[in-house]
């Protein structure tokens, strides 16, 4: 038995074309056409942000607070990684002798690490050149660190003066001293360490 197909009118195609468009484009509005005005304020919980989805490019780092546990750096306080202080820095130099060593900065620390700086000038005052041999020596506990000097010229001349810088980690048993000490020769005619200065930061907790 052949059954009759039903024909559809131009009319009923149109309507059906029309609905299936109307269908697909609100589909295609909520998929691409979803903007900033769509979207209620507080409709976007913590809960729909993906973990780690936000950012520090994203993030207005004013509204943050202070991070827990900001008052420990690493699990050290703040004061840990304090400086001890400078020594001798109001001095504006000691005289070196000939042949004699000579402490030029001090400073008094107590038990504990620290890291040491030691700075100055060594200036020559002789009016003829000072062979090779001075030395200046920083120095904590067992640590130190010495530093030798080559020649100076005569006093005014280019070359009559050299500074110098040293770095010591140290550890203090107990309550000690950290020294910058300098040592002449017997070709050393006279000058003077300047601005001869000690910084001594804390590295304990």
């Amino acid at each position: 038995m052949i059954r009759k197909l039903t024909r559809i009118s131009p009319a009923s195609c149109v309507a059906m074309v029309a609905l299936f468009v109307a269908l697909g484009g609100v589909s295609y509005a909520a998929v691409g056409q979803i903007g900033t005005k769509d979207i209620k304020n507080g409709a976007v919980t913590k809960v729909k942000i993906k973990k780690d989805a936000v950012t520090g490019a994203k993030v207005k780092e004013s509204t943050l607070g202070i991070v827990p546990n900001a008052a420990k750096l690493d699990g050290k306080e703040p004061g840990a990684f304090e400086s001890k202080g400078v020594s001798s820095s109001e001095v504006a130099f000691v005289t070196l002798p000939k042949s004699a060593t000579t402490t030029v900065a001090s400073h008094s620390l107590p038990a504990g690490t620290y890291l040491l700086l030691g700075r100055g000038g060594l200036n020559s005052n002789s009016g003829s050149e000072v062979p090779v041999g001075q030395q200046c020596k920083l120095s904590a506990g067992t640590s130190s660190q010495t530093i030798q000097f080559g020649s100076f010229a005569k006093n005014g001349d280019p070359g009559d003066r050299d500074e110098f810088s040293m770095q010591v980690i140290a550890t203090l048993a107990s309550p000690g001293d950290a020294v910058l000490s300098c040592t002449t020769n017997s070709g050393w005619g006279s000058g003077n360490v300047t601005d001869p200065s000690i910084v001594a930061v804390s590295l304990q907790p």
